[in-house]
């Protein structure tokens, strides 16, 4: 019941939701393919309106995304030079993805006399960039995460090589800090995943001849996403645990 209760609370928020309307239309993505059959196409089209409605939700994501970036600032609190350009950038390319795509939704439904498909595309690549960010960082936060996991690990030997190390509770924070630490690198590591997966739709989707752009079909591109909104709702789910 605790866990029924959970899941209508999960989706009742918007990120919330907003990740199971993801999950279902790459699964519709998944199940129509590029077959021809009435169960296919009635599948892409469940696929196209559920990513049309993310796309109109996100009309609203401005506002909460300048507040995140204003509040971040210029990332002073962040010790790494490298980790705090990578979210400086991520940030800043995040920002200009929603009016783009905001433009290119708008020149679509003939409110703006202009063409989509450049701002579209801008989109993507915008998108693509952002995940290549987040990718780096996760590799940045894995490498200073183990080094700390390292540091643990060498002082819970050497304290407890010391016949005065008698405190167990002294031994219990060092086990704590130590499994609190991975299980940060486990989740960097689902976050690198995820990204990594939706990398590939996001170069697949750009036009033929951006590395592997437009090799893919339809349901590689389904299962991709799928793989990835599947670890975003596990990562959610994990971090509560």
């Amino acid at each position: 019941m605790s866990l029924l209760v959970d899941c209508v609370k999960f989706i009742e928020t918007y990120r919330g939701r907003d990740k199971i309307i993801r999950l279902c239309s790459y699964a519709a993505m998944l199940v129509g393919g590029d077959n021809t059959s009435p169960i296919s196409e009635k599948a892409r089209v469940i696929g196209r309106e559920l990513s049309a409605c993310r796309v109109i939700l996100r009309l609203f994501d401005d506002l909460p995304m300048l507040a995140y970036n204003l509040q971040y600032g210029l990332g002073s609190k962040e010790k790494n030079p490298c980790l705090r350009v990578c979210e400086l950038g991520s940030n800043l390319v995040n920002q200009l993805y929603y009016p783009i795509e905001h433009i290119a939704w708008c020149a679509d439904k003939q409110l703006l006399t202009i063409k989509s498909g450049s701002f579209w595309l801008a989109g993507l690549i915008l998108w693509a960039i952002s995940l290549t960010l987040q990718a780096v960082k996760c590799l940045l936060t894995i490498a200073r995460l183990k080094r700390s996991a390292n540091r643990l690990k060498k002082q819970r030997y050497l304290d407890g090589q010391d016949q005065y190390y008698e405190n167990s509770e002294q031994r219990e924070e060092l086990w704590l800090q130590l499994h609190g630490v991975q299980a940060d690198i486990f989740s960097q590591y689902l976050l690198l995943l995820q990204s990594m997966a939706d990398l590939l739709n996001a170069i697949n989707w750009l036009p033929k001849g951006w590395l592997w752009g437009g090799r893919f079909g339809a349901a590689k591109s389904g299962l991709f996403g799928l793989a990835s909104s599947l670890i975003m709702l596990f990562r959610h789910w994990y971090s509560r645990s």
